[in-house]
């Protein structure tokens, strides 16, 4: 909403129930604490640009100055409260303001750099979120770029004055950079004015209209930048091998056939899809393929975007594109499957206001829904418009949703009454290059099949994919594709005789020892593997050479003692380790600000064991995530500012925040969601605590109250154990097992010898 500062303060004055409104029809966030904190934020921004200090700068701060209210960034899902636009010694301006109306004077310093504790939890610092804003915009907004625009960030807090908290020790430089002001006298008189005298200080019409209509633009030097620190030679970040190899010149071959042939005088629509096993190096390709493209000087104008299919995905990425280039606002380069939509969720729900609640409202109608939009004349969103991306990677495109199909329907973040996701990532981008493992797709509403895009990509003028298979590739599990596929065998179910003689191939010098049935390296055993050629940090995305490698280093434990102590050996050793496991115990910890100060038997895992007689307890929480609850660095990467980076088995892992990254080692929680009974798999649906299959989950359980096992037990059986498919295929050198179930643990260890 871009009115003048006048036309502001002229509503605040005499309408501030329609300007709350007006704002909540246009976010769609409707909650009446939203709305009490618009009117006391607006009420209070008012108030301050009026006093007497902002005096010399009533050109800007009166009828002429522009500000944006509720501005959503360009090809974002993120909002900031106001932006206001015009200019400073000529030069056009954009100063991002967060308002903040809350209670502060019991906050206090957060753990890391970018966190404050408040009300009992680790939330975003508000000077790191407008930091976020603010570099975003001067790298991907088109009008900063267009008009050489300078951009600043500050936060207003607007009912308390108390800021101690926020401007020690962790967060001291990041206050400075982006500075924190409260209605307190020295602040409103003083601090509040002096930051804009030298920064905006006149109005600027022109440049205030172009950046609310701007969008999303990648600038070419900037993001060359970027893909030269990924493929620097020194770097043996995304190194490709053997069929690796094969896909990325196919794509490459693709891409000039498309792009760079001198005869080509119009855009030819492509579609690729690269298909592998777990390890088989798709995430290598798709980085390594994207910093390859948007290095090329022949490439044309247009953005080259990373596409993620998950929050875990997006944050996880984003940190990797930041850390490998050294450029903190690489990370503008990923994008969310979700902003391909032609409209957000609220944008729809406001045309649902205005032409009734049943407007565009039919999944399956999805078509005739894109039609009457086009009819209507509503535009597309920035991002979202008809091959408005040059080329669009999309990594772990099993992930995304179909909403022709019930499971593909819901509250998952975009309008699925406007078709699904991958449909418009093909309609939006010249080129579309998909990787994906149809078997790691194991929430129900991740139900896009390669037949969907076949499908897709001809109606859509693209005509047949390119289709690349990776099948027999493996650059984790110590290069060994024989044992991916000894764990498919085991979770089919298949007879121990059977596992036997595929783990023949992989598991050498393992040999059974310990009543326990713990599977024990032969003596003189020592895994042989290769440095992994592509890694970063404790997360990886890698490559191990399968000639070197002579097998996983593989075991089982009847005892988490034995069990933590092999694996603290391996850190010890240098090598990545975490603790992995399905979703079998509820997330109680899940907002909170120090789990790990809990005491044991309120932790999220408190599991019961015995040693020579006696009982104990092995406790631990799920990996943590500051709130609100977005960022997976934390864990999967091991960020400096969490604790797994001093100890990375102080949390649990769980397969949606680890699909697409693998370490080194993995200890694997296997409980009782999975069991093994009479010769055959069993599922406890009891356990079964993935909210990504909710409905699937209650449905089975009530089956199990009738003692039946009807099609939503078999189905649940599925999904779980493909997510322990998922788990069991992160490691490069080996996976040690806790299964604390003997049948279980029998049965596996029967498998092997």
């Amino acid at each position: 909403m871009l009115i003048t500062i006048d036309e502001f303060r002229h509503r605040v004055d005499n309408d501030r129930a329609t300007l709350v409104s007006d704002l909540q029809e246009l976010t769609g966030r409707y909650g009446s604490d939203e709305a009490a904190a618009w009117d006391n934020s607006f009420l209070a921004l008012s108030q301050v640009t009026r006093v007497p200090s902002f005096g010399p700068l009533h050109l800007f701060f009166g009828r002429r100055g522009h500000l944006s209210l509720e501005y959503q960034l360009p090809a974002s899902s993120s909002w900031c409260d106001v932006v206001l636009l015009g200019a400073h010694n000529q030069a056009p301006a954009a100063v991002f303001l967060e308002m903040k109306d809350w209670i502060t004077r019991g906050d206090q310093p957060g753990r890391y750099e970018g966190l404050i504790e408040r009300q009992g939890e680790q939330r975003l610092h508000p000077s790191d979120q407008v930091g976020g804003y603010t570099e975003y915009c001067r790298q991907f907004h088109s009008a900063v770029a267009d008009h050489k625009a300078d951009v600043h960030g500050c936060v207003l807090f607007t009912r308390d004055r108390w800021t101690e908290g926020y401007a020690v020790a962790p967060n001291a430089a990041l206050a400075g950079r982006y500075p924190l002001f409260t209605m307190a006298p020295i602040d409103v008189e003083d601090r509040f004015p002096a930051y804009f005298r030298s920064r905006l200080t006149e109005p600027n019409e022109e440049f205030a209209r172009a950046f609310e209509a701007g969008r999303y633009r990648q600038d070419r030097g900037f993001i060359r930048q970027i893909a030269l620190q990924i493929l620097k030679p020194e770097s043996k970040v995304f190194e490709l091998l053997d069929e690796q190899r094969v896909a990325f010149a196919v794509c490459r071959g693709i891409v000039e056939d498309s792009f760079l042939r001198p005869d080509s005088k119009t855009l030819s629509k492509k579609v690729v899809i690269i298909k592998g096993p777990p390890g088989s190096g798709k995430s290598v390709i798709a980085a390594r393929l994207w910093a390859s493209l948007v290095k090329n000087s022949g490439l044309p104008e247009g953005d080259a975007v990373f596409v993620t299919t998950s929050m875990s995905q997006n944050s996880n990425w984003g940190d990797l594109f930041n850390r490998a280039s050294g450029i903190d606002s690489a990370r503008g380069v990923i994008r969310k499957a979700t902003g391909f939509s032609p409209l957000t969720t609220q944008a729809l729900g406001a045309l649902r206001k205005k032409h009734g609640g049943d407007f565009l409202a039919s999944d399956q109608g999805w078509r005739e829904n894109l039609s009457t939009l086009i009819a209507l004349g509503v535009p597309f969103r920035d991002g979202a418009r008809n091959n408005q991306n040059l080329v669009s990677i999309v990594d772990e495109a099993h992930s995304l949703i179909n909403p022709e199909r019930p499971e593909g329907r819901g509250q998952y973040g975009f309008a699925t009454a406007l078709g699904p996701q991958a449909y418009h990532i093909i309609r939006s981008s010249a080129l579309t290059i998909f990787l994906l493992d149809p078997l790691q797709a194991f929430r129900r509403r991740e139900n896009t099949t390669v037949e969907d895009i076949r499908a897709w990509s001809h109606e859509l003028g693209a005509g047949d994919p390119e289709e690349i298979s990776l099948e027999g590739a493996q650059y984790r599990c110590a290069g060994s594709a024989d044992y991916v596929n000894w764990i498919e065998s085991v979770l089919r179910g298949a007879s121990a005789a059977d596992n036997r003689a595929i783990a023949a191939k992989w598991a050498r010098g393992l040999e059974p020892v310990g009543a326990g049935g713990v599977s024990e390296p032969s003596p003189g055993y020592l895994p042989r593997v290769a440095e992994p050629l592509a890694s970063y940090a404790t997360g990886r995305v890698g490559n191990v050479r399968r000639a070197m490698a002579p097998g996983m280093d593989f075991r089982i434990f009847g005892n988490p003692e034995d069990w933590e102590d092999q694996l603290r050996r391996r850190i010890e050793a240098g090598n990545s380790v975490r603790l992995l496991s399905t979703y079998s115990r509820k997330w109680k910890t899940k907002g909170m600000a120090n789990p790990h100060e809990l005491r044991p038997h309120l932790m999220d895992f408190h599991e019961p064991y015995e040693v020579n007689g006696r009982s104990r307890h092995w406790s631990r929480v799920w990996n943590y995530i500051p709130a609100p609850g977005s960022d997976y660095t934390w864990y999967v990467m091991g960020h400096p500012r969490g604790l797994v980076a001093k100890d990375p088995l102080c949390e649990v892992g769980c397969p949606y925040a680890v699909r697409g990254f693998d370490y080194d080692y993995v200890g694997i929680l296997w409980l009782d969601d999975l069991v093994w009974r009479a010769d055959q798999w069993q599922v406890n649906p009891n356990v079964v605590e993935e909210s990504g299959f909710e409905a699937l989950t209650t449905e089975a359980r009530r089956e199990a109250l009738l003692a039946q096992s009807g099609p939503a037990t078999n189905e649940l059986l599925t999904r779980v154990t493909q997510a322990y498919r998922i788990l069991f295929t992160r490691a490069l050198k080996g996976a040690l097992i806790w299964i604390p179930d003997a049948a279980t643990r029998a049965y596996l260890t029967a498998s092997l010898t």
